[in-house]
């Protein structure tokens, strides 16, 4: 198994524990409100996971070299291949683990948009839209998208710091 699939896989292996987690807590249910706070976390165990991984690849490469463009690209390969299977899974979770999420982020929203003064048309349209985008069908494509925007954002960060040269005289050779 390669370097850059290992890492997707344990990537998506802690997104689904968390999210499982946050659903077995109620924090996907009950106690949305508070479960919205606790996503960020999301992030550092992307963050996380992608600087393992690019570290991994420069210490794999021979010489434990990395330019700046095999540090992005190997992130941004391991965040693709995570968003495809985190998608399968996060179909798997809306569809049957947790079929009500929709229900609960639009009564959670429906507080927002009534303190915002929207009218009962303009919620009706935002709660259809809300449904909309949190359907499993529609989580399937977006998932792997938003994935690959994530990780190249901290591909782009990370690479930048772990970016080995090779020395001046295996350049010059």
């Amino acid at each position: 198994m390669s370097t850059k699939f290992t890492y997707a896989l344990i990537l998506t292996v802690v997104q689904a524990i968390f999210n499982l987690l946050m659903y077995f807590a109620g924090f996907q249910t009950e106690r949305i409100a508070t479960g919205q706070y606790f996503q960020w976390l999301g992030f550092v165990f992307i963050a996380v996971v992608l600087w393992l991984g690019i570290r991994a690849l420069r210490e794999e490469a021979p010489g434990q070299h990395l330019s700046y463009g095999q540090g992005v690209g190997g992130g941004v390969l391991i965040s693709l291949y995570t968003g495809l299977m985190a998608a399968v899974y996060n179909f798997i979770h809306f569809k049957f683990i947790n079929p009500n999420f929709a229900d609960y982020v639009v009564d959670l929203n429906h507080e927002k948009w009534a303190a915002r003064g929207m009218s009962d048309a303009q919620m009706e349209a935002a709660e259809s839209m809300t449904r909309k985008m949190m359907s499993p069908a529609v989580q399937l494509f977006t998932t792997p998208v938003f994935m690959v925007l994530v990780g190249l954002i901290f591909s782009l960060i990370i690479a930048a710091i772990l970016k080995r040269n090779p020395p001046e005289e295996a350049v010059r050779n």
